[in-house]
């Protein structure tokens, strides 16, 4: 049930079916589903959540706006024009679905994927999830989940000029993310290591063989794309 729902919540979010008015272009989606995520699951108390909302912070945050929906609770950062360009929506049934579209929005009509930005900024955002979970008592296992939608033809800018390495525009529409499956809260303790897959992943797509942003050591932020 998990993948169905990521599956069918990807395809809904390309086609532009979010909770709120949203940009049009390509788009990180991240989901945090608990156990089955099925719609007969428990109700989570996500009231703790709405009266604190500090955890549920946007990617990329730059202040949010708060509201409740039909399925739980929503925060967002919209543009200059009122549009969300990031949301965080947490379902009653366990369920975290953050969506962020500034960050791959063109620039003078470059479609380029920030290679730092994209990665640091999910960093800086799932511990805050993972919080999320603790505090309305989501107990392991559960699944990560992370997609990245119209996506065709972005190119990954590199921070540096790094011998030998040429990125090639992505080939495809959709980059769905092996799941990250969570037996226990200890794995998500070092969250950089934990998706370094996923990363590795996305670079492999862009023509490298692995996401530059680590070193030798799997250390992020230290590798040859870094400012460290």
């Amino acid at each position: 049930m998990k993948g169905i729902f990521r599956n069918e919540r990807a395809t809904e979010i390309a086609n532009n079916r979010t909770p709120i008015k949203f940009l049009p272009n390509a788009k990180i989606i991240l989901h945090l589903i608990a156990g089955k995520s099925s719609t007969i699951d428990k109700n989570y108390n996500i009231e703790l959540i709405s009266r604190n909302p500090k955890l549920l912070k946007p990617i990329k945050y730059m202040g949010m706006e708060l509201s409740h929906t039909f399925d739980g609770f929503l925060t967002h950062t919209s543009d200059l024009s009122g549009v969300a360009r990031s949301y965080v929506h947490l379902y009653r049934k366990g369920i975290i679905e953050a969506v962020e579209g500034s960050l791959f929005k063109p620039v003078a009509s470059n479609l380029e994927i920030p290679s730092i930005a994209f990665e640091e900024e999910i960093l800086k955002a799932v511990p805050d999830y993972i919080e999320v979970f603790k505090q309305i008592s989501v107990n392991p296992p559960f699944s990560i989940y992370l997609t990245l939608v119209q996506i065709r033809d972005y190119t990954m800018k590199l921070n540096k000029e790094i011998l030998g390495v040429h990125p090639v525009p992505v080939d495809r529409d959709e980059l769905r993310l092996p799941e990250i499956f969570i037996e226990d809260y200890e794995q998500t303790v070092d969250i950089p290591r934990l998706f370094q897959p996923w990363f590795d992943e996305i670079w492999t797509v862009c023509g490298m063989f692995k996401s530059f942003n680590y070193d030798e050591h799997g250390n992020w932020g230290y590798g040859l794309n870094s400012n460290k």
